[in-house]
């Protein structure tokens, strides 16, 4: 018995165990992860929606009911996004795993500078070519933030099969980023129809997280 108990390597035990952990997916190893990741996503897409709708009445809505919308909404928003998280279990990170707030921080970081890169130019384009390229630059950070995700999740031990609903996604919404400034109907509707398509991305993504 005692034989036996001395040779037990733990470093080789620990490893073996971090193996079979890392063959399971988000939903499994990360229990909520992929409820919060939905609520989200469908955050992300209503915005995209009030985006368009406030940007055709935007010299109708007075300054005030403009601050309340965007207000409300990210009152709404923001306490959603607390409820759902507020009653996830507590997980430790893998060691060595980067921090989400750094990695999320660091992307809203490079969406503040490259607007600002912008500089006096983005004034001398027309109204909407200058919103189409501040809605661009926001959706294809968006993307990138996606692909992020999917290889930050890979120090997670999450498996490869559910990293690549983020890849795929990152994909798809940089190619769409891409597109919006050389499509006429996109020129107008474009960030509309992405919120819809975000939206329903979002649930199939959870579907696929949560039954794959």
């Amino acid at each position: 018995m005692s034989d036996a108990s001395e040779s037990v390597d733990p470093e080789e035990l620990q490893r073996q165990l971090s193996d079979i952990k890392g063959a399971m997916g988000l939903a499994e190893q990360y229990p909520g992860r992929a409820r919060l990741w939905l609520v989200a996503g469908l955050i992300i897409g209503v915005a995209a929606l009030l985006v368009q709708a406030t940007f055709f009445l935007y010299e109708t809505l007075g300054a005030a009911a403009y601050v309340a919308i965007w207000g409300g909404f990210c009152v709404v928003a923001v306490a959603a996004l607390w409820f759902v998280s507020s009653r996830l279990p507590s997980e430790e990170a893998p060691p060595g795993a980067p921090s989400w707030r750094a990695v999320y921080g660091s992307l809203g970081a490079f969406l503040l500078a490259a607007t600002g890169v912008t500089g006096d130019a983005a004034g001398q384009i027309p109204g909407l070519d200058r919103a189409l390229l501040y809605f661009g630059l926001v959706i294809a950070t968006l993307g990138l933030g996606l692909l992020v995700t999917g290889a930050v999740l890979a120090a997670y031990r999450v498996r490869r099969r559910d990293r690549l609903v983020f890849y795929a996604g990152g994909a798809w919404v940089l190619l769409y980023a891409s597109f919006i400034p050389y499509v006429e109907a996109l020129r107008y509707l474009g960030v509309g129809l992405f919120g819809i398509l975000f939206s329903l991305y979002a649930i199939a993504a959870y579907v696929y997280l949560t039954r794959a």
